[in-house]
Formats: C-alpha cells, structure tokens, sequence
C-alpha cells in the first residue's frame, strides 16, 4: 500500500509542474475536499507515456516469443 506521505508530496510536485490543477469542492462530511484534475500538459504527457509503455511492452514480448 502506498502511504498519504508518498502521495501527496508527488501530487504537490505535479501540480507545481502544470500536470495537474487543482480546485476545492464542499463536503457533507467536514471540511472541503481537494481534487485534482489533468491539464493539457498532463493528458498530452499521459498520451506519451501511454504510448511509449505500450512500444515497450510489445518489443519485450517479441523477444520472448
């Protein structure tokens, strides 16, 4: 499992590099909550990491046939 002290410090991160926004909604139970939210930045970056994953994966598999 990965703890809130992970998480949080990488979200931050992101958010401070343009990949993410972020923006507050009210709760029925406490305080507001905070929710994040992928800018062009972060959903082209997304794509690419997507399709380099995907690359990968596939040349990997050809070795192992």
């Amino acid at each position: 499992m990965i703890s809130e002290g992970t998480i949080y410090p990488l979200l931050r991160r992101l958010t401070k590099d343009g990949y993410f926004k972020t923006y507050l909604k009210e709760s029925p139970e406490g305080p507001p909550r905070k929710y994040y939210r992928l800018t062009d930045l972060g959903e082209k970056t997304r794509r690419e990491l997507k399709r380099e994953w995907y690359d990968f994966t596939e040349k990997v598999n050809n070795i192992v046939r």
